[in-house]
């Protein structure tokens, strides 16, 4: 296969690079507008990236056919539609400028199709040959021959990441959006077909691959990230960059983008300017809440100097008390055990002049319904307490998904994950936050303190996925 990338000025030129190079069987990939030099910006300009096989016989530059593809790459109804022909003249006048109808990036009259290469989308009502008028522009004359004509824009443009304006020949501006009814229901057929014929593209090219490079989507699926969101991910990046070895240098920039589309990243905890940050840790027994706290605390007191204080409501756990105790004194913090929420709402009106108050809670089961009744009323305590919820990530997905739910009644702010270093998958993560409004703001690797925390980012969590 081969696939080249051109930047002109226009669409036009760009697509009569692509079809002086690739041929007129040449499929889009990619389209994108980008301003090139200037103080101010520059000029605007179009690059696009098309693709061909190489065992099609190459198509030359001819104003009127094309010779079909000895073996296409694509189903015949998909590969036709987006041919790359030249404009065939209209055997009827084209309507005014006002009155065309707007398709957003399809401009023009569709290509004529026989009955065996019909599109999917005809029986929902689209002829066409015969591209129906609104009745209230029905009345406008027709264009005069000498009007200049309206050239196509190619319907992979949709995938472009800015839309590209159909553009008429001969002049600059845009042709002016005009509502028509059902373009909504045809665009979003288009969109797609576009994403099924990059899937396709994206799996025909990692199958041409040596057996030793692991693409980006294997090191997800071996990451057990769920084949939907490896589908969506080859639907949303350019081909190439599906398919790029996860050892090269940009798989995890091509990944972090696709990340930071999907999911919510806050970088940690940051202490704003004025009043004191508290934050309280919930979450299951054993997950690590206390050790978490521990170097959140680290970090602030030691890499940026600040002043806190720390409060423990885990009186149920053995030696829960004298773990806080021991950091606290290392990082020479005061320390408070509080009972009830009274107490709480009383030692953080104590230590209100500090930086930040970090409160450790006892873990609590998701199914007891006592215990989550109480920690909500000690977390009710303070109005602005933050709650990140503490997780980790060697509990089973369908379990992790179940806790989420049940300490959903907290209002948790935040979602920390624990223990990455103790399994081989943290798939599991892009799973449940993937589309969601919950941010992650830690992924905690190890039991060393102030160590192993790692402020969570679309990089870093992108580069966890693509470790071996």
């Amino acid at each position: 296969m081969q696939v080249r990338t051109v930047r002109a000025s226009s669409v036009k030129e760009a697509m009569e690079q692509i079809k002086d190079e690739l041929g007129s069987d040449a499929v889009l990939l990619h389209t994108k507008k980008y301003r090139e030099g200037g103080v101010l910006g520059g000029a605007e300009m179009i690059e696009v990236t098309a693709a061909v096989d190489e065992t099609q016989a190459r198509v030359p530059h001819a104003p009127s056919a094309y010779v079909p593809p000895a073996a296409p790459i694509l189903p015949s109804n998909v590969l036709n539609q987006y041919r790359m022909n030249e404009q065939v003249p209209y055997d009827t006048a084209m309507p005014a400028r006002s009155a065309m109808p707007a398709y957003d990036s399809y401009a023009g009259e569709p290509p004529a199709y026989s009955a065996h290469e019909m599109p999917a989308y005809a029986a929902d009502g689209y002829v066409p040959t015969a591209p129906s008028v609104p009745p209230q522009t029905a009345a406008i004359p027709p264009v005069p021959p000498s009007a200049p004509q309206v050239q196509e824009t190619p319907a992979a443009s949709l995938y472009a990441s800015e839309p590209v304006s159909p553009v008429v020949q001969g002049l600059d501006e845009p042709v002016e959006d005009v509502p028509t009814d059902g373009s909504a229901e045809r665009i979003r057929l288009l969109e797609d077909e576009l994403a099924q014929m990059k899937t396709m593209l994206a799996s025909m090219m990692a199958a041409n691959q040596p057996k030793e490079i692991v693409s980006i989507q294997d090191a997800l699926r071996r990451q057990d990230v769920r084949a939907e969101l490896c589908e969506d991910l080859a639907s949303k990046v350019p081909v190439a960059d599906v398919n790029l070895d996860s050892l090269d240098p940009r798989a995890a920039s091509v990944l972090s983008g696709y990340l930071a589309q999907v999911m919510k990243f806050t970088d940690g905890l940051h202490v704003g300017a004025h009043g004191s940050r508290v934050v309280a840790f919930i979450g299951t027994t054993g997950v690590g809440k206390t050790t978490t706290l521990a170097k959140v605390a680290a970090h602030f007191v030691l890499e940026q100097n600040l002043k806190g204080a720390l409060i423990t409501a885990d009186t149920y756990r053995i030696s829960a008390v004298e773990q806080l105790k021991k950091y606290a004194e290392i990082l020479g913090l005061p320390v408070e055990v509080v009972y009830s929420a009274a107490d709480l709402r009383k030692a953080i009106a104590r230590h209100r002049s500090k930086d930040f108050i970090l409160v450790d809670t006892a873990g609590r089961s998701q199914y007891n319904e006592f215990q989550m009744d109480e920690l909500k009323e000690l977390l009710a305590a303070h109005p602005r307490m933050e709650k990140h919820l503490v997780v980790s990530a060697t509990t089973k997905e369908e379990d992790v998904g179940e806790i989420m739910a049940r300490f959903s009644a907290c209002k948790p702010d935040r979602i920390i994950f624990t223990k990455t270093d103790e399994t081989r998958t943290v798939g599991m993560v892009v799973n449940l936050l993937a589309g969601g409004s919950l941010p992650l703001s830690f992924l905690s690797n190890g039991q060393s303190v102030p160590d192993d925390i790692i402020p969570a980012t679309a990089e870093r969590l992108a580069e966890l996925l693509l470790r071996k």
